[in-house]
């Protein structure tokens, strides 16, 4: 990577690394996607167009900083054949010089907008913030128009960034993360008629009055006659139970007042709670599925991520595809997804044990399905990652419903633990995707979920299962091995 200096340079060497299907070191994913080199972070620009799925994703190709952001791009029709990534994006105009930030994506008249922020810093290191538009036509070629919005408005820093744009009523809208003077976090509403001259319609007034010093990433989706509010707040104080990352993702349902601007909505809850979660953003596909898709990442966490060894650092989530029930939004991976699946390792329905161990697992890249009734026991712990002295583990406390992820035991990469409190149920559900350096975790059909990434030992493969107070019956386990998915021209 240290020797690639230009964009050409970038995509011929992308090129090179999958034409010559290179093995990568024990950590490189499986069907999660990352690059070969460099540093990603936010997924941009979701879209489906002209019978694709396009994922734009900010990537610094050069180094492993949050430096030269840029858009990279790769499509897909079904998750698991894929575009190289490339670079489509470039921060070489003097209103986006210091980085292409995120921005969004949506079809207008068989064309993809595109709005995204330019970030511009002078010699002492000023920010100015630039609402930014270009256009991909249906070949895929990407003009920059430039600046749509060149103003911040009064009464807001220069903290204002990350567009998300969207039509409700045959009129196009755009909302936007700020800061207020008094740093104080806040998303603000857009409307034009054409995409090129934009108006600023006010603040949204949530009940969330000091929450965090800033609000990055935001998004509205309107899915069953309700409005659902998807941000990142920054400066949130950690509690027990929420907030015990750096910073959150999480989301507000309610009913947006397109006069007032006032949103009626419940209590924000987080989206995910594991380690690494951030800048989600959704789209709505040709099959009318409302599809998510993290940062499996925090920001000003770099050093904990071991692949930078390998000149490559983060990656995105898996596709999600959400619905809400009883006020809560659920969350669980795409139908897609089950054609990774290979081999059926494990096959157990209706037993009683209190200690399960597996002896037919040789590689970090599998699906566990376990649906579990708590019998006797009172708590339920599953081990995964086991060997070399190392082990992650979620533990089940059935009396108080708390759940417990401890990745202290790993040797290389972040520590600590995650707790949540999960809905009250006599059965318990897991479904976890493990891809070498990465986990999802979904709880009872995807009411909760928890993604982290997590850099095992060679060898460290193991799974069990405890129960403690008694035997718990496992109704249902299976585990399948899965295949990567595939980089093409």
């Amino acid at each position: 990577m240290k020797e690639i200096k230009s964009l050409e340079e970038v995509n011929l060497a992308v090129e090179k690394f999958y034409r010559d299907n290179r093995q990568g070191d024990n950590w490189m994913l499986n069907y999660h996607f990352e690059t070969p080199f460099g540093l990603i972070n936010d997924p941009n620009g979701l879209s489906y167009f002209n019978g694709e799925y396009h994922l734009f994703f900010q990537w610094n190709p050069y180094t492993c900083e949050h430096k030269y952001k840029h858009w990279g791009l790769v499509k897909t029709k079904n998750f698991i054949d894929y575009t190289m990534p490339k670079v489509v994006l470039a921060p070489t105009d003097w209103y986006d010089k210091n980085g292409c930030y995120s921005g969004s994506a949506l079809e207008v008249n068989g064309k993809l907008e595109l709005m995204y922020t330019g970030n511009v810093k002078d010699a002492k290191g000023n920010r100015e913030s630039y609402q930014v538009r270009a256009i991909c036509d249906e070949h895929g070629n990407i003009t920059k128009v430039g600046p749509v919005v060149a103003d911040i408005p009064k009464g807001y820093t220069a903290h204002f960034r990350d567009p998300k744009v969207f039509e409700n009523n045959g009129k196009y809208y755009f909302v936007i993360g700020a800061q207020t003077d008094e740093l104080k976090g806040r998303a603000l509403l857009y409307s034009s008629e054409d995409f090129n001259t934009w108006s600023l319609k006010g603040e949204i007034e949530t009940d969330y009055k000091d929450f965090g010093f800033m609000w990055e990433c935001p998004g509205l989706i309107n899915m069953d006659n309700k409005y659902i509010f998807i941000f990142s707040p920054q400066g949130l104080k950690a509690e027990e139970f929420t907030n015990q990352n750096i910073y959150q993702s999480g989301y507000l349902i309610g009913n947006l007042d397109y006069d007032t601007l006032k949103f009626t909505h419940n209590e924000f809850k987080e989206l995910d709670m594991g380690f690494d979660f951030y800048a989600p953003q959704s789209f709505r596909d040709d099959k009318g599925r409302n599809i998510m898709i993290g940062w499996m990442g925090l920001p000003e966490e770099e050093e904990l991520h071991p692949t930078s060894e390998y000149d490559r650092t983060q990656c995105l989530t898996m596709a999600r595809e959400l619905s809400i029930k009883d006020e809560v939004l659920y969350q669980r991976p795409l139908e897609e997804y089950k054609n990774l699946r290979q081999e059926l390792l494990i096959d157990i329905e209706g037993v009683d044990v209190s200690t399960w161990v597996s002896n037919n697992i040789e590689e970090n890249s599998y699906e566990l399905l376990l649906d579990l009734n708590k019998r006797d026991a009172s708590q339920v712990e599953l081990r995964f990652a086991i060997g070399n002295d190392e082990n992650v583990t979620l533990k089940y406390d059935f009396e108080k419903s708390i759940i417990i992820l401890d990745r202290t035991n790993m040797k290389l990469g972040g520590k600590g633990i995650r707790k949540l409190k999960l809905h009250e149920e006599e059965n318990f559900k897991i479904r976890m995707f493990m891809d070498k350096s990465a986990f999802e975790i979904y709880l009872n059909d995807g009411r909760e979920v928890m993604s982290s990434r997590i850099y095992p030992q060679h060898g460290s493969v193991g799974i069990e299962l405890l129960s403690k107070g008694g035997d718990i019956r496992i109704d249902k386990m299976k585990i399948w091995s899965l295949m990567g998915v595939r980089y093409n021209e």
